[in-house]
């Protein structure tokens, strides 16, 4: 009954929003904006999206009662998974996650619907339009090609969530991804709308910008949340690795990056609308796409992608429909276009945020001819073995990092128009003494520790940099409260916080930077990390494994935490399928280890190994585990991590050989990792204050 009635909600959803769409396409081409028959679209989609908010949520019912009944649900959870778990088990699985994106387009609809910045204005209907055609093919695909609902019988119990995503941090993850690639669909609508009826009111341009923001914002959360779950739960050491999936999330952040930069010119001057609407229509699209990848089975290179299923061609169909529609709109209304003023001189703040745009579009088109090779190889040559690397990745990261740095610093000093080489002079000077002397300085200093190689070369390169960026930041800062201090009476924190409210979208940019330069700066840790793959033996005592100033041992034989429902025997049944040349019987395996029974381990059993860490006279303990899920049957490498600012000690088990009593063990030493964690906070703050979060803050004069 459930499964129907679930399914009955999706179909009505469908046919609601073509009702709205055919309603809306009536009005724009027959009725000329006829406001009962617009009324009456809203209606349709709100219904809409009422009907797929209530569909996720009986979904989700239905998880968290363990209604087996339903094929997602089985496949997805299991009655011993964790309540917290159970949601974002929800997500985990292909037709669950469509839903999720599908219901949060719902509510972006309703916001709009709304949204008192939006509604009745000239483009609302045609915006709408866009937007309705996107939901539609959604919730199309999710009753006739991914149905959440689909009955099953006699199913006792469900396979449960892969453990490795049994994270608090997955559970954020996701949705968050999936609200900042949404979000773009509204300025997104909203330009291409504006194109077509040709309105230019500066209200459209304020409300994308604080859109688009939102959805950056929210993006660039998820991104490095997923960072960080990689950095924890995989145990490989790094946070980014080039996965095609997460290059597909990058690409849209880097194409709206560029895009809030220059619709600021856009704003101020009149000038680039083209290319922001290029640029936000790319930005969209590029959405789109990572959907595709992560759907359609045609990136096989992907720990994220889900299985080829029947929607893969149809998002791929969807992809090329809104590639060619932008195309066509812009082309065919390009003279609607016309900048109120040129560009007039290579060194000006317009032509600073123009090269910026270059930077971050051509990292993006690398990132995509690199994502794409593998497919268009296989198609034309029947081989997909060729793809760039991650050493290729990050050598051209590394070249437009330097110039997107050198613009960060150069752009703010620039005037509006034209700025004179006098100017420029006077301007330069301090901040480029400053910077180059560091360069020097810590040049010198990598090479006298280290070398004087080309790494250590390119780290001073973008320390100089930093330096240089940071200078120009604080200094405008600095300048402004003096003479907000000099000029309103006020004191110093007072002053800087009215700065702070006065201009938010300016210096909250600046703050959004300085979390920038400080990510950059943890960044630059990862070409001095260390690392290596050794094996203890605990037959020798004091055996230990050295690395940089670190001394690593083992603190006591290793043990087992087992459920209480597995017995021994069957434990060493797993272990030697597992470890298939370490085959002994269950009797010996509890001379070497100790089996200890935990009831809090449910669906696993797991080997444990404490560890101590030297470094000159002090010590710590450290635990590092190796998971064996039972159902669903899986490996996972719980880390051991020892933080602080200026390096990580990441531990990682990877084998016991229990005959030999040898454990195998990698050990990295990340360098400045916690400064790429706390630049991101930085960005948020920033990326707060210029959305206008604070704007009813008000902060009173009081004398110095």
């Amino acid at each position: 009954m459930i499964s129907i009635f679930g399914s009955s909600l999706i179909f009505l959803a469908f046919i609601f929003s073509i009702i709205g769409l055919g309603l809306l396409f009536y009005n724009r081409f027959i009725m000329n904006k006829d406001y009962r028959i617009i009324q009456s679209a809203i209606n349709s989609m709100i219904g809409s999206s009422i009907l797929i908010i209530i569909s996720f949520i009986t979904l989700l019912s239905q998880i968290i009662n363990n209604n087996f009944d339903i094929k997602f649900v089985a496949k997805i959870s299991s009655s011993t998974t964790p309540l917290v778990y159970k949601i974002g088990s929800l997500w985990a699985g292909s037709q669950g996650s469509l839903l999720l994106w599908t219901a949060i387009i719902s509510l972006f609809i309703i916001y709009f619907v709304f949204s008192k910045a939006n509604k009745f204005t000239p483009i609302f209907p045609t915006a709408l339009i866009i937007i309705g055609i996107i939901f539609s093919s959604f919730s199309g695909f999710l009753y006739f090609l991914e149905n959440p609902f689909d009955p099953t019988h006699n199913i006792l119990e469900g396979t449960g969530t892969t453990p490795s995503l049994q994270n608090l941090l997955m559970l954020i993850h996701p949705p968050l991804l999936y609200i900042g690639y949404i979000g773009f669909l509204i300025p997104f609508s909203i330009t291409l709308a504006s194109l077509i009826e040709n309105s230019h009111e500066s209200e459209y341009l304020k409300s994308n910008r604080k859109s688009t923001l939102f959805s950056w914002i929210i993006l660039t959360i998820a991104i490095v949340l997923g960072g960080r779950w990689a950095y924890l739960e995989l145990g490989w050491g790094g946070y980014w690795a080039w996965d095609p999936v997460e290059n597909a999330s990058l690409m849209p952040w880097l194409v709206s990056t560029a895009y809030l930069h220059s619709i600021l010119v856009e704003q101020k001057k009149g000038m680039l609308r083209l290319w922001n609407v290029i640029l936000i229509s790319l930005t969209y699209w590029l959405t789109i796409l990572g959907v595709c990848i992560v759907r359609s089975g045609i990136i096989q290179e992907s720990v994220h992608t889900f299985a080829e299923s029947p929607i893969g061609y149809w998002l791929l169909g969807l992809t090329i429909f809104v590639f060619i529609s932008c195309l066509l709109v812009i082309v065919l209304n390009i003279k609607n276009i016309k900048p109120k003023e040129k560009i007039e001189s290579f060194a000006s703040r317009e032509s600073g945020f123009l090269y910026n745009n270059v930077m971050f579009v051509g990292l993006m088109l690398f990132i995509l001819f690199a994502i794409l090779q593998p497919v268009f190889h296989k198609i034309i040559f029947q081989d997909s073995n060729v793809m760039v690397d991650m050493n290729g990745y990050n050598g051209i990261a590394v070249i437009f990092g330097i110039f997107l740095l050198a613009l960060m610093g150069v752009g703010p000093f620039l005037a509006w128009k034209r700025t004179s080489k006098k100017v420029l002079k006077k301007i330069f000077f301090m901040p480029v003494i400053i910077s180059f002397s560091v360069f020097i300085a810590s040049y010198l200093l990598l090479g006298f520790l280290d070398n004087f190689g080309l790494t250590n070369l390119i780290a001073s390169i973008y320390i100089m940099l930093i330096i240089f960026v940071a200078y120009g930041i604080f200094d405008e800062f600095i300048r402004a409260t003096f003479l907000r201090v000099k000029n309103k009476n006020e004191n110093y924190l007072t002053a800087f916080l009215n700065l702070l409210r006065i201009n938010r979208p300016r210096y909250g940019g600046y703050i959004v930077h300085l979390g920038f330069l400080i990510m950059v700066f943890g960044m630059l840790g990862k070409a001095f990390d260390l690392k290596t793959s050794k094996t203890l033996n605990l037959k020798q005592k004091n055996d230990s494994i050295l690395i940089g100033n670190y001394k690593i041992s083992a603190l006591d034989r290793h043990s087992i935490e087992k459920p209480e429902y597995l017995s021994n025997h069957d434990l060493v049944e797993y272990l030697n399928r597992l470890e298939e040349k370490s085959r002994f019987p269950y009797q010996e395996l509890e001379n070497k280890t100790k089996i200890i029974i935990n009831s809090q381990r449910t669906n696993h059993f797991a080997q444990i190994v404490n560890l101590n860490i030297a470094e000159n006279e002090s010590n710590q303990i450290m635990t590092v585990e190796k998971r064996y899920y039972i159902s669903p049957f899986d490996v996972t490498k719980e880390i051991a991590l020892s933080s602080d600012l200026l390096k990580d000690i990441y531990v990682v088990l990877d084998r016991i050989d229990y005959n030999n009593n040898n454990i195998s063990l990698t050990i990295w030493v990340n360098y400045l990792v916690n400064w790429f964690w706390i630049g991101t906070i930085i960005i948020l703050i920033g990326g707060l204050i210029s959305m206008n979060i604070f704007k009813s803050l008000k902060f009173k004069k009081s004398i110095k």
